[in-house]
């Protein structure tokens, strides 16, 4: 089993002098770019040539006058490229991160810059990666599943964001901006078939309703069959694998009260009937037979391991070894019933927005609840007869949660300013069962849990922009938060006829109260009216959280595991540049950042066997932990090129690095022994990724547009545990997509067919050594090569 225990005098090791040589570079490189490019376009046109408009600062701007590394994926892009997930946003923005534990229709583990999110088992804590709709927190990012349709942009703000959004973005947000009412009536759909019976439908409409009342209807209906094949052979085992079922409908409702008020009213109910992916497991050992006393197995070559050659435990026991590994591999025992994901979400937001004469107030209201149920092979299997190894998790979580945000903002000479109060309380209750099955399908062994996590924040801020000079313009905010997140509910049990375990009443501070100061300062050079340099410092806070999924042990076993864990804080060091070139058909984007935590909080995997009867079945758990004081660095550049009318390049990248600096924390692992944590880098940190797009536009005279588009991405290997194990170290992949397009001359009708995937990579987007002691790997595979068309329409 493993194990952690703590060992005294870490050392504290740094890298400044490469940091500083680093950023000291970056700054000479951004100030000759910004220094060599005159803006032959003046600011008058910038509107005419469809400025890009965020509201990473909560009010509307142009992104090259936001001090913020931003990216910013339009309505265009999300229709063209039919972007519909997490992923697929991920895909499309510099050192952002997305893995999955359970497959693409579960909650997403978001890591931007190398500062991942909750992860847990259980869900019941906040991401260091936040996500809004609309201005609307989510405590939940599982919530999102069916609310990206209708989108206007989406936002990828990277860094530390705790003044003016706050909640735990010690490593960025991502909001999602949806479309709004239009004063004349216009709507659009689009239907899209593909690969497994995949069938996309996406419509809305919009216009007036009266003089002063103007309103959206939007929804959307997925389905397919699953992208993923089955591998087991049981009769009547399932062929494919990953089902999806969502549908969503949103009502936007805006009301003119009067000359200078207006009111939105917006309601959203989604949702989901889908299916988790199953694991795939890989054997490591080259021997098919188990080894002869007083010897060991002997570990295969990576190649053979991740090619399916070799063997683990179950295999040596006599069970059948697989056939090799193909694409959207996958393998399981479980039905539909069990492998369901079943979500019901509904949220309502009400946004008022007065002017008082040169000052602007804004409060928005939402009250939102989600339900989920996730059914989880949790075994890993690695023979397709599935036998000798069943274990099945139900995990239920429920959220009901409200939010107020109260703001004044305005303009006084050269200052920008705002201000404002947030409060926020959501209840969080969780239910896991673990199941441990026989052979023959019976039950050996139920241990069901169920925690509860109740949050009270309330915070004040205010930031200022002050261009106290013809090309400079200072910034500075800050936010105070207080916040409670009590432990209201712990248990375990009962197991068998046991009495129930009080997790709870064993935890030695269940109801902290945590107080933080947490802002932003930037100074920034407008070289040009096309050109820009800045440099910030930000400080971030991540709330407390707790480990709440339980699988066997006392009440004092399980409070040590449970916490509180204490807060993750963040100083972080940006500078960057905003341009664009050629008549501003260049935009060239470019960032280095440099970052120093205390409390880093991340995910340990450990290895229990809960059920002594069956040693050969290890359960998957995962915890929360303060592994001490850790360093990131890195950089990034996002690049678009539309020299002409008939070509369009983007490229975007970033580099990373990592380590924790200081950690008492030291590793017992089955194949490393005892390793310290310190001088690791952090978990799902891949060194380098690139994106790359182009696109060839062919006008046809009255007969439209044609383009053909290719996109490609590649990103470096990476390890998603702690301990870094080589061998589950995850290869570095490189992706093709190919699109044929086709729009209207009058932009009302649009076709597309198009090939993800193109080469059929088999790739990895998990792998886990947390059954490398029984002789095997835990992956997630990735989606296979998929096709699909889609017709669109508009008025």
């Amino acid at each position: 089993m493993s194990s952690i225990f703590l060992e005294a005098g870490s050392k504290n090791r740094s890298s400044r002098k490469v940091i500083g040589a680093l950023l000291a570079g970056a700054a000479i490189a951004l100030t000759s770019l910004t220094g060599g490019g005159q803006a032959s376009a003046q600011e008058s046109s910038v509107q005419d040539g469809g400025e890009i408009v965020v509201t990473a600062q909560r009010r509307e701007q142009a992104v090259i006058d936001v001090p913020i590394s931003v990216s910013v994926v339009s309505a265009e892009k999300i229709e063209n490229l039919n972007l519909s997930t997490f992923t697929s946003i991920g895909q499309q923005t510099p050192n952002f991160n997305i893995t999955f534990e359970r497959g693409a229709n579960a909650a997403p583990d978001l890591s931007i810059r190398g500062v991942r999110g909750d992860g847990s088992t259980a869900r019941m804590n906040e991401s260091s990666v936040a996500v809004y709709v609309d201005d609307i927190y989510l405590g939940d990012e599982n919530s999102l599943a069916g609310q990206m349709f209708d989108v206007q942009r989406v936002e990828v703000l990277r860094g530390p964001q705790g003044t003016l959004f706050g909640r735990n973005t010690t490593g960025g947000l991502v909001q999602f901006v949806s479309a709004s009412p239009t004063a004349d009536l216009t709507g659009k759909a689009s239907v899209l078939y593909g690969s497994d019976n995949w069938v996309a439908i996406n419509a809305a409409i919009s216009g007036p309703l009266g003089d002063n009342v103007r309103t959206r209807l939007a929804g959307q209906f997925e389905t397919h069959d699953g992208h993923y094949t089955n591998r087991a052979t049981l009769p009547g085992a399932l062929k494919k694998l990953g089902r999806k079922e969502v549908w969503s409908l949103r009502s936007t409702t805006d009301f003119d009260i009067g000359e200078a008020t207006s009111l939105r009213l917006q309601v959203t109910h989604s949702e989901t009937d889908s299916e988790s992916t199953p694991n795939y497991g890989l054997g490591i050992w080259e021997s098919r037979t188990a080894p002869s006393p007083g010897t060991q197995n002997v570990i295969c070559s990576r190649a053979d391991i991740l090619a399916a050659k070799c063997f683990d435990r179950i295999v040596q026991g006599g069970q059948p070894p697989l056939d090799g590994r193909r694409a959207g591999d996958a393998i399981t025992e479980l039905n539909r019933d069990e492998l369901a994901i079943r979500q019901n979400l509904t949220s309502i937001t009400a946004k008022f927005e007065t002017d008082l004469g040169g000052v602007s107030l804004i409060n928005v209201a939402n009250y939102t609840q989600f339900k989920s149920r996730i059914g989880v092979d949790g075994d890993g299997g690695s023979t397709p007869s599935t036998l000798a190894q069943r274990v099945y998790v139900q995990l239920q979580n429920e959220s009901k949660q409200f939010s107020e945000e109260l703001r004044l903002q305005g303009e006084a000479g050269a200052v920008n300013w705002v201000a404002g109060l947030f409060y926020y309380q959501d209840e969080k209750k969780n239910t896991n069962i673990l199941n441990i099955r026989t052979d023959t399908g019976a039950t050996a062994a139920r241990i069901p849990s169920n925690a509860r996590i109740d949050t009270k924040s309330g915070a004040v801020f205010g930031q200022a922009d002050w261009k106290f000079a013809d090309r400079l313009t200072l910034s500075a905010g800050a936010r105070y938060t207080i916040e409670n997140r009590e432990l209201v509910e712990a248990r375990l049990g009962p197991v068998g006829p046991g009495p129930v375990v009080d997790v709870r009443a064993a935890v030695a501070d269940p109801d902290p109260v945590t107080k933080d100061v947490t802002g932003r300062v930037s100074l920034t050079w407008e070289a040009t009216p096309d050109n820009s340099l800045y440099a910030s410092y930000s400080r971030g806070a991540k709330s407390v959280g707790y480990s709440v999924f339980y699988t066997g042990g006392s009440a004092a076993i399980n409070a040590a595991k449970t916490g509180p864990v204490g807060q993750e804080h963040v100083d972080a060091f940006e500078i960057g540049s905003k341009n664009r070139f050629f008549d501003r058909t260049l935009t060239l984007n470019l960032a280095g950042f440099y970052y120093l935590f205390d409390g880093k909080q991340e995910l340990l995997t450990v290895v229990e066997y809960p059920d002594p009867s069956q040693p050969q079945t290890p359960i998957l758990n995962t915890r929360f932990l303060n592994v001490g004081k850790a360093e990131i660095y890195g950089a990034e550049l996002e690049m678009n090129y539309a020299p002409s009318e008939r070509w369009d390049f983007g490229l975007s990248g970033g580099l990373l690095y990592t380590e924790i600096t200081d950690s008492d924390i030291v590793f017992s692992t089955p194949r490393l022994g005892i390793v310290p944590l310190e001088g690791r880098p952090l978990p799902s940190t891949p060194r380098w990724n690139l994106s790359a797009q182009i696109a060839h536009h062919i006008p046809a005279g009255d007969l439209g547009v044609f383009t053909l588009q290719a996109e490609a991405r590649a990103q470096a290997k990476q390890n998603s545990g702690l301990n870094n194990d080589p061998l589950a170290t995850i290869p570095s992949y490189g992706l093709v997509n190919f699109r044929f397009l086709w729009e209207s001359k009058d932009k009302s009708y649009n076709v597309q067919a198009f090939v993800t995937n193109v080469f059929n990579k088999a790739y990895f987007v998990g792998i886990s050594d947390s059954n490398i002691g029984a002789g095997a790997l835990i992956t997630q595979q990735a989606e296979p090569r998929l096709w699909g068309l889609k017709f669109g329409a508009s008025f």
